[in-house]
């Protein structure tokens, strides 16, 4: 009974002696108490601070990618197995679905409920509140190859696509896009409204300047103006040259990416009635 007792609050998170009642109550049968406590699970025992928190994922299957994010209050989190279990679990489910956004996959079925309520019952468990923030899906040509890197345990997550099948290249290059965070792939991709857009930022902070100084600022915000971190005798433009071939995208997730005012503010809702202080997330 007792090896019973602590598996069930190892699985469920409550109390030993609800745990002991369980058992009691289901004589002894351990999937029954558990069914039985999982239902009593308290669902608003998260707070209100910002889930800012948690860890990215990514996974690969054939010619499909997804990226994703699930935050929690704490860095607690991190090392609990019911949140990375969840985790885990997401990105095998969301990785065979056919849904591209997080609203429709919270939708998706797992272990006989959905997963927007597994999400809700792993908060009630681990005591913080948990949100899908966000989820992406790639898919790529059979000829292309995924490249992919993780930093920290899902801290950072990363996805290149590159137009040939070099798997070794393209996994180095996820790797430079994990530790150098650029921002654009490169100067010919960024558009005017984005070029605009990053003018009126440099000025406001460093005055005005003029075309070619502001265009210099721009490229080093780009992936292929990058030194190799693999090569650094090669910019990362001047490698794929080398080796003919051409990124075609890079997707980069960091943990509470975007997220601010991150001790005062709820995720994605403004402090002070104002416009939402998001940025892009991919």
């Amino acid at each position: 009974m007792t090896e019973l007792i602590k598996q069930l609050r190892l699985e469920t998170g409550a109390g030993m002696m609800d745990c002991k009642k369980a058992l009691d109550l289901h004589h002894g049968d351990f999937m029954l108490a558990k069914a039985s406590l999982l239902k009593k699970v308290d669902i608003t025992s998260g707070n209100e601070r910002v889930a800012s928190k948690g860890l990215c994922g990514i996974r690969v299957s054939e010619n499909e990618a997804i990226l994703y994010e699930i935050n929690a209050e704490t860095d607690f989190a991190w090392k609990n197995e019911h949140f990375l279990k969840l985790v885990k679990e997401t990105g095998d489910l969301l990785i065979q679905s056919d849904v591209t956004n997080p609203k429709d996959a919270l939708n998706v079925s797992l272990d006989k409920m959905t997963l927007g309520e597994k999400i809700t019952q792993v908060s009630g468990i681990i005591k913080e509140s948990l949100v899908l923030r966000r989820f992406y899906r790639v898919v790529k040509s059979s000829s292309h190859a995924f490249g992919t890197y993780v930093h920290l345990g899902g801290k950072v997550v990363t996805l290149v696509i590159l137009d040939q099948d070099d798997q070794v290249l393209a996994n180095e290059l996820a790797m430079q896009v994990a530790a150098n965070s650029p921002k654009y792939l490169s100067l010919e991709m960024i558009d005017q409204n984005t070029k605009d857009y990053e003018r009126f930022m440099f000025e406001k902070e460093h005055g005005a300047c003029d075309e070619q100084g502001f265009l210099k600022h721009l490229s080093n915000m780009t992936f292929m103006n990058e030194v190799s971190i693999k090569h650094p005798e090669f910019t990362v433009e001047s490698l794929l040259k080398i080796k003919d071939a051409k990124v075609l995208d890079f997707f980069r997730f960091e943990l509470g990416q975007g997220i601010e005012n991150k001790l005062n503010c709820r995720l994605d809702i403004p402090c002070d009635g104002t416009k939402i202080t998001v940025t892009p997330i991919f």
